[in-house]
């Protein structure tokens, strides 16, 4: 193998590796920051280490409340189009494909993972959070009030940005 082929075969990876760097980045930096309503729960895995498994309140999406583009079933992609409430952001409407939106109104795409009695349950993707060694107990034992600012880019992809416990980002000290 020729030095230039060589070059080329190392850089590959790591230009791999900074494109899903940079694809996250501009998520959590250039993408709308919205407060979604959760609750945690299972806060350890021996293999992962520490973090709090989320779910949303827009994690059920009761179907006879709002419109839809049709019927949804297992497995199947879903854009729900979210509207700032009084506090937190709340599913108005629900596709099959990426929605036009208004100027007050952000997209996120998960996938239907079942379905029963006219409500859709969505996972999103931002479903784990992951915290320092020894904190996931410590922070399941303190919680009250959960939420979670998550960034989401123009493509519908959401990313969790900060993690707050009764209105208080939560700040892992060294």
């Amino acid at each position: 193998m020729d030095k230039a082929t060589f070059v080329k075969v190392m850089l590959f990876p790591a230009i791999i590796l900074l494109g899903f760097i940079g694809y996250n980045y501009y998520t959590l930096n250039m993408g709308e920051e919205i407060l979604l309503k959760t609750a945690p729960v299972d806060p350890r895995d021996i293999f992962r280490g520490d973090y709090v498994n989320l779910r949303y309140d827009i994690s059920t999406i009761d179907l006879s409340n709002i419109s839809r583009d049709g019927n949804f079933n297992d497995g199947d992609d879903i854009y729900a189009v979210l509207m700032k409430g009084d506090k937190f952001w709340n599913v108005r409407t629900v596709f099959h494909f990426k929605p036009s939106l208004q100027s007050n109104e952000v997209c996120m795409k998960g996938k239907v993972t079942s379905s029963f009695n006219n409500n859709l349950f969505v996972n999103w993707g931002i479903e784990s959070y992951f915290v320092p060694e020894g904190k996931g107990l410590e922070i399941e034992k303190d919680i009250r009030d959960v939420s979670v600012k998550v960034s989401v880019d123009r493509t519908c992809r959401a990313l969790i940005k900060e993690l707050y416990i009764n209105d208080k980002p939560v700040v892992f000290g060294n």
